[in-house]
């Protein structure tokens, strides 16, 4: 069936191209503020930021001492580390003090009392320094009451011999993670909540105190960190190399603030281990003192990574709004081109905010999502262009040309040959078009006229038909492709429809009423564009084109308004009335016509007519015309007037012998 191409409001186009970027756009960006989307940005997009940047120095006056599986062998201490005599650290933090360190962080838990003297020893010196943090155990409890989850955090201190000699204590327990670590804990959350060892420090440290507490009570309860590269890179010293030569590390440790802690590659005790960004290809993981060490000096220095998730919402709409309007302002290739710069100019803004200000936007979900998106969006949305190109064609020539030639000619330019093809050719006329152009004006002519070619095209369109002239009061259509077996069946009920339309037509027009005279055939044709020069017509040629308008124009001769040929008609079909075979004007071969079954036309006349019909082909012209003048009389049928004069005409030749098949002269249709 032809379709006509459909107008479509601009609102509506709007509305189908923009809706789904930007649906797909409030998507991520809402995506970004779930904690899935926010570990996703983390775990690749974060990474890569520190990639990109590399390793970076540290702040002055941090540093670790690092007990590691050597330092028990230089002690000759036990190889557990928990079986150590306390007496070991207390020489260390008289050491330390010797170098006038400006803060001693044990990220050691003493948590019960060993041998009292070696305890007092340890005590002592704390005491005698003044600036020495310990660490205090942060323990979570989960229980089920009455079906509820509930959480309890709660601080375990160290021994008090040990926490009553201490400047403070701390905990340092990292946020829950599966293998990397990204963030550290600024307020340990417990009942009351407690600042966090590296906190803890500062607030020591600090020369005003309610000041340094305002500016930490600004911040996240965790912050990001902003690693300074792979294990190590905060200043370390191993603790047998500090003992045995305490005065090479004087300018490292004067004024430091020191955080001492477990760093070995192999403990009994523990694996403290961790897996950063940073983590090389050795295996070697940053150890739980350095990680309280770069937490500490992230702090000192207001270098942990900031991030707002509002930011990031804006951020990504924003660059979605760009991405989108740059990929459809432009060709395609200028499109992707832009699209590059727009990506790359995003990650040098990310990577020199993150460098320079320690902010961190996300940049995989707007460059690895959107991105692409947007690029497919700009392609998808020029082959709608090209589309409603089309449309707007077809729209302009669907009138002149059929929609599949539109199509054809705008995919593949130029003329192509002729098509020869079976097809069922239809001719209509226009009774009293003369007449009627004489009584009316040009401009009401011209306006029932339009009416007219409105009921008679569209119901050919509608069922598949191509127009292929129209011509005053005339129209040719074709319906090409269609199987020989199925030619009845689907042109009948086209038929139906444009005998319908122009009825209806003539209902609404009684003063200028149009009867319309139509003719069918079916038969080979060539289609295709003809011409020469810059003038050509889609149409088309062949005898069935002529032999289709002699049909059309017997309905005067018959007194019918459809007729219908043997080669279209089903012969089987009971829509359908027998006339007989006719020689039409300028043919040399007689054609068998039909028509539609009226109303008034019992089956009874049917047989009664056929059978006139066989009388005539037998010679007996006597009891055709008994039969016929019985027949017109009961139902004034035009085609039996015809066949009386037919039969007066035959009577009054004496050389008429009959013949084996009666055919009429239409020598004047």
């Amino acid at each position: 069936m032809s379709e006509q191409p459909r107008y479509r409001s601009p609102l509506r186009q709007h509305l189908k191209m923009w809706l789904p970027p930007l649906l797909l756009s409030l998507l991520l960006a809402l995506g970004l503020m779930t904690p899935v989307g926010q570990s996703m940005e983390e775990g690749f997009g974060l990474d890569t930021l520190f990639h990109l940047r590399g390793e970076r120095a540290p702040p002055p006056k941090v540093a670790v001492i690092a007990i590691t599986e050597n330092t028990a062998a230089y002690l000759q201490a036990p190889a557990r580390l928990t079986e150590w005599p306390r007496s070991v650290y207390g020489d260390l933090v008289d050491t330390l003090d010797a170098q006038q360190v400006g803060l001693i962080a044990f990220d050691i838990y003493f948590r019960e009392a060993r041998d009292p003297a070696a305890d007092a020893r340890f005590a002592d010196a704390m005491t005698r320094s003044g600036k020495v943090a310990l660490f205090a155990f942060s323990m979570r409890r989960i229980t089920n009451v009455d079906g509820r989850r509930i959480v309890a955090d709660s601080i375990s201190e160290p021994l008090p011999l040990f926490a009553n000699a201490a400047a403070t204590t701390a905990p340092f327990a990292l946020p829950k993670v599966s293998s990397k670590i990204s963030r550290f804990w600024l307020r340990q959350p417990a009942n009351p909540p407690r600042w966090a060892m590296p906190a803890a420090a500062l607030l020591q440290r600090a020369p005003d105190r309610e000041a340094a507490i305002a500016r930490l009570q600004e911040l996240r309860p965790t912050q990001l960190y902003n690693f300074y590269g792979p294990p190590r890179s905060i200043p370390t010293i191993f603790m047998e190399h500090l003992l045995a030569s305490p005065d090479d590390y004087a300018d490292l440790l004067r004024d430091a603030t020191i955080f001492i802690g477990y760093a070995a590659e192999y403990q009994p005790d523990q694996r403290d281990g961790f897996y950063t960004p940073f983590t090389p290809d050795t295996g070697l993981d940053i150890s739980g003192v350095e990680l309280a060490a770069t937490a500490y000096a992230n702090l000192q220095e207001n270098s942990a990574v900031r991030y707002h998730l509002g930011v990031w919402f804006i951020a990504t709409l924003f660059y979605a709004a760009l991405a989108f309007a740059l990929s459809n302002i432009a060709s395609p290739g200028r499109g992707l081109l832009l699209l590059g710069l727009l990506a790359a100019g995003y990650m040098t803004l990310t990577y020199a905010l993150f460098v320079q200000s320690y902010v961190w936007l996300p940049w995989m979900t707007p460059i690895l999502a959107l991105t692409p998106a947007a690029a497919l969006h700009g392609v998808w949305r020029r082959v709608q262009i090209i589309d409603q190109q089309k449309r707007r064609l077809e729209l302009a020539f669907g009138r002149y040309i059929p929609a599949h030639e539109i199509k054809r000619l705008a995919s593949q330019p130029g003329l192509p040959q002729q098509q020869k093809l079976f097809g069922v050719c239809l001719a209509t006329d226009a009774a009293g078009y003369t007449a009627l152009s004489e009584s009316v004006s040009p401009e009401r002519l011209s306006q029932i006229m339009d009416s007219y070619y409105q009921a008679v095209l569209t119901p050919i369109r509608q069922h598949g038909g191509i127009i292929s002239d129209v011509a005053g009061d005339g129209v040719i259509a074709l319906w090409p492709h269609i199987s020989t077996d199925k030619t009845w069946t689907t042109i009948e009920p086209a038929l139906k429809a444009l005998r319908a339309s122009i009825d209806l037509f003539n209902q609404q027009y009684p003063d200028s009423p149009l009867p319309t005279r139509i003719g069918l055939h079916a038969g080979e044709v060539v289609l295709g564009h003809f011409g020469a020069s810059d003038h050509f017509e889609y149409r088309a040629m062949g005898d069935i084109v002529n032999t289709t308008s002699r049909i059309e124009n017997a309905n005067k001769l018959l007194g019918t308004d459809t007729l219908i040929s043997e080669a279209c008609a089903d012969t089987q079909s009971h829509s359908l009335r027998t006339l007989g075979r006719f020689l039409l004007q300028g043919k040399q071969h007689p054609v068998a016509l039909f028509s539609l079954m009226q109303d008034n036309w019992s089956h009874d006349n049917e047989l009664a007519f056929r059978q006139a019909l066989h009388c005539l082909d037998l010679g007996d012209i006597a009891q055709a015309r008994v039969i016929f003048a019985r027949l017109h009389e009961n139902s004034a049928d035009s085609v039996c007037k015809f066949y009386l004069r037919q039969c007066d005409a035959i009577s009054s030749q004496s050389t008429y012998k009959g013949s084996p098949e009666f055919v009429s002269q239409l020598t004047k249709a």
